[in-house]
């Protein structure tokens, strides 16, 4: 039984005092309201409106449950309507990328995000947050689709291939492994380490420290979530840091090609799980291989 159905023609003649005016508002004619009245209150087991010649009356059992019936049919609009602004909320994209990445990719991805968009052009809002926050506003569809650092849970949400980012070893520019032609892991053994905390992302995190102490480097974390917060720690000159191919080098600081496979960074794209973004996945992913070549 399609109960919200039967429950608007219940409220209907409740509110009209009349099969036919009920069916008229309606924009059905009387025998189906009164056939689905019948099967409401037989499905119930109770008398809802008493029939008469000239109209109709409620029971006082129908009057008991008629605002609550009211109440049903209204949240049964309300879902829709809610379902309705969802489906309108993708004309402008919410999307997020992790602080790691550098302007320039983010940019890209962007622009590629506004040209994949219907309509053309659409509103794209960015919000930058760590890779953790990032699967959880993806899975909650508070953000439609994001670039997350990998490995990371990914449950409830759809995640793509796996892209590897080459990354430079950021570098105090008087520093000795700055200036050696050939640098080596344990030249940094003097200088922390600037990145994100564990908290953003542990299993990126664990898998980092782990790949440096394979090289010898067993390192001092100091927090840095951005680009911007690792040339300022490294400028200081006690760390040392990561950095994307279209991140700036700022002054004090120096990029190196070094510990290429201990440094590099994996991402992937999440996304909401039942909503059609496979062109949009699609727009990010070819931003981020060019940015891998």
């Amino acid at each position: 039984m399609d109960l919200v159905r039967h429950l608007q023609y219940f409220v209907a003649v409740a509110e009209h005092r009349h099969f036919g005016r009920a069916a008229t508002t309606l924009g059905l004619t009387q025998p189906p309201v009164s056939q689905g009245l019948r099967r409401l209150e037989t499905h119930l087991g109770l008398r809802l409106i008493e029939r008469a010649r000239d109209g109709a009356m409620v029971t006082a059992e129908g009057a008991a449950l008629l605002p609550r019936a009211r109440l049903i049919i209204e949240d049964s609009r309300r879902f829709l309507d809610d379902a309705a602004d969802l489906l309108g909320a993708l004309h402008v994209l919410r999307w997020g990328a992790t602080p790691q990445l550098d302007d320039e990719v983010v940019a890209r991805c962007v622009d590629g995000l506004r040209r994949a968009m219907t309509p053309a052009g659409a509103p794209v809002r960015t919000v930058t947050a760590d890779t953790v926050q990032l699967v959880s506003d993806v899975r909650r569809g508070v953000l439609q689709l994001a670039v997350v650092e990998h490995p990371t849970l990914v449950d409830g949400v759809i995640a793509g291939p796996v892209v590897t980012l080459n990354r430079s070893v950021v570098l105090p520019a008087g520093h000795r492994a700055a200036k050696a032609k050939s640098p080596r892991a344990q030249m940094l053994s003097d200088l922390e380490l600037a990145t994100v905390p564990r908290e953003a992302n542990p299993a990126g995190y664990d898998l980092l420290l782990d790949s440096l102490r394979r090289r010898g480097l067993d390192v001092v974390i100091r927090p840095a979530a951005t680009h911007r917060d690792v040339s300022a720690a490294v400028a200081s000159g006690g760390c040392f840091g990561m950095a994307t191919g279209g991140a700036p080098v700022h002054t004090g600081t120096v990029h190196r090609r070094m510990l290429v496979d201990e440094v590099a960074m994996r991402v992937r794209i999440v996304a909401t799980a039942g909503l059609d973004l496979d062109h949009l996945v699609y727009a990010v992913d070819r931003e981020l291989l060019r940015a891998s070549r």
